[in-house]
């Protein structure tokens, strides 16, 4: 067995209202663009990464039904990568598969803040406080 890991934790907000969409195997599914902020030091301008999420089943209905544009989330997931078959700048491409995502606002409004979205009961020391 590989001791290495393929394991992602993102925290962002999303950039578009998600739509449902279907794979070329026929599978639904939902496609997320997620902004991060990514620290380069002191002195230094954060800047933002764009990610492509891509849910399936039950949590990309979730997430077709009740996330709007700026909403926060949490994913946890893996990276693929690709070959689009084109000779191009941009042949290889990425993006995340979620395992799990967790919706800390609906549409970035704070007063949605921390809404626990898992349907799983949960005791005080398993929830992170963010």
């Amino acid at each position: 067995m590989s001791k290495s890991m393929n394991r992602v934790f993102l925290m962002g907000h999303i950039g578009h209202k998600p739509e449902m969409r279907t794979s070329k195997e026929g599978k639904p599914f939902a496609r997320l663009r997620l902004a991060t902020a990514r620290y380069r030091g002191p002195d230094l301008p954060e800047t933002t990464d764009w990610h492509s999420v891509f849910v399936y089943g039950n949590e990309a209905d979730a997430c077709v039904k009740y996330l709007e544009k700026g909403a926060m989330v949490f994913v946890e997931g893996n990276i693929r990568y690709w070959d689009n078959g084109e000779e191009d700048k941009n042949r290889y491409q990425q993006a995340i598969t979620a395992d799990q995502i967790r919706f800390i606002t609906y549409s970035g409004r704070p007063s949605l803040e921390n809404v626990d979205n898992s349907g799983l009961a949960r005791n005080h020391n398993a929830v992170a406080h963010l």
